[in-house]
Parts: C-alpha cells; structure tokens; sequence
C-alpha cells in the first residue's frame, strides 16, 4: 500500500473557505475517475495557523504504479493545475506500508 500525502499553504489573498471546498472538490471528484485511488481524502487544519500548512490529501494506492497512474492521470493534471493557483507553498511525502 502506498501513502500520499501533499499539504499546501492557501493564498492569504483568497476567501480560505473557497480555496478549500474547490481543492476539496477537484480532488475528491478524481475517485471514479482515476481508477488507482483507493481512498482518498481532503482535510482542513484546524491546529497552530500560521505554523502548519492549511489543506491537505491523504490518498492510498496499492503500489508506486497506481500512484503513478494517479499523478499522469490528464485529470489530475488538471485539478493540480488549478490547486495551483489557490496556494502558495507545497509539501509532500509518499510511503509503504
């Protein structure tokens, strides 16, 4: 099983509560779509603003080639795109278990 987590810092200058249901909206609509996802969830920080990164996905797959599925994928390509757009800083890690 793969784990991956990408955590992102909003843009001050947009409403944070937009920003969020829209990352939340792009990525959650992917499941069905990208047919590697074998969960997928987006969470909002609700600890230390200002210190922590403010919206994250944790997403699951079951190898490094359905995750690779996933990041190719021209929807996901999309989506990122936009999410682009809404941020201002990025993090990610990816594992095994």
């Amino acid at each position: 099983m793969i784990h991956h987590v990408v955590s992102w810092t909003l843009r001050e200058d947009l409403d944070r509560q937009d920003s969020v249901a829209r990352i939340r909206e792009l990525l959650v609509g992917l499941i069905g779509t990208v047919g590697s996802i074998r969960s997928l969830e987006v969470v909002e920080n609700v600890a230390y603003p200002g210190k922590n990164q403010d919206v994250a996905v944790v997403a699951t797959f079951d190898d490094l080639a359905g995750l690779d599925e996933y990041q190719v994928h021209p929807e996901h390509q999309a989506a990122a795109a936009e999410i682009r757009g809404l941020v201002t800083g990025r993090a990610a890690i990816d594992w095994e278990s």
